[in-house]
């Protein structure tokens, strides 16, 4: 009897880096609500917007917006600058390719 356990090699394959796989199911959840999918089509047609701009073409209140911008920042979709009093937000639109990009390889 010929002992082929020593032979045999697992087969190889690719596991996604799990941070990377965290990462996308954030942006995913983030992404999953219809407000936020329209605050962040909003910000995808200008480089930057205030909060209380995008609140108003959104039809939302500001303070819904905060809400909903810290989710989305939390995820990193949008990145949040401050000048003065007011809050500007704009699109991370590298991580949104990143992360797009990796579903079509």
């Amino acid at each position: 009897m010929v002992d082929h356990a020593e032979n045999t090699q697992p087969t190889p394959f690719l596991v996604p880096v799990q941070d990377d796989t965290e990462q996308r199911a954030k942006i995913f959840a983030a992404l999953s609500d219809p407000t936020r999918l329209r605050i962040v089509e909003k910000l995808a047609q200008t480089a930057e917007m205030s909060g209380s701009e995008i609140a108003m073409h959104v039809g939302i209140s500001l303070a819904l917006f905060c809400h909903h911008s810290k989710l989305l920042a939390e995820a990193g979709v949008i990145q949040t600058r401050k000048e003065g009093q007011t809050k500007y937000h704009a699109l991370n639109r590298e991580l949104l390719i990143n992360c797009f990009a990796t579903l079509s390889e």
